[in-house]
Formats: C-alpha cells, sequence, structure tokens
C-alpha cells in the first residue's frame, strides 16, 4: 500500500485527472442522456438551456450558454496546461 502512494499514485495521477476533466467536458453537453437520466425537477446547464430556448427565453439562452462555454473552456484549458509539462519532459528527457 505504501508503495502504491508513493510511486504507483503519483504517476498515473495526471491520467486520471486528464480522463475525469475529459468525462466531465463530455458530459456537460449531453443533452439525451441528461434529459433520460435526471431525476424530475433537476436541472443542469444542458436542460436549462434546453427549457429557456423552448419557452422562448433567448436572453437567458445565451447567457447560461456563454456559462457552458466558459466552464468548458477553462476546464479543456487546464486539462491542456496539466498535459504541457509531461510533453514537454518527453521531448527534451
Amino acid at each position: 500500500m505504501r508503495r502504491f502512494l508513493t510511486v504507483d499514485l503519483p504517476l498515473i495521477r495526471p491520467g486520471l485527472v486528464a480522463g475525469g476533466g475529459l468525462v466531465l467536458l463530455s458530459t456537460l453537453k449531453e443533452l439525451p442522456a441528461t434529459l433520460l437520466l435526471a431525476p424530475i425537477g433537476f436541472q443542469t446547464l444542458a436542460t436549462k438551456i434546453w427549457g429557456a430556448a423552448e419557452d422562448g427565453f433567448f436572453a437567458e439562452v445565451g447567457i447560461t450558454a456563454l456559462v457552458l462555454i466558459a466552464l468548458s473552456a477553462t476546464l479543456t484549458w487546464m486539462v491542456v496546461l496539466r498535459r504541457q509539462p509531461d510533453e514537454l519532459a518527453e521531448s527534451h528527457g
């Protein structure tokens, strides 16, 4: 267990974080799965955008879509930044 915590976990952590980030990004935009699996009354950003567009509240759609885009862009940027030092080390290694 000690070897796992001191050796293995630090080696696999970047992959776990990157994989988790990519899964999170792909689930942020998955409207059909959200509509099928979400409990009644539970709203995500995707369902809020869809509901507001259906009701004709386009100002709310725009603001909520910008929040979703900003969140996705921030998470993507964080994943890219975490990968760059690893790639630089491999190219100079």
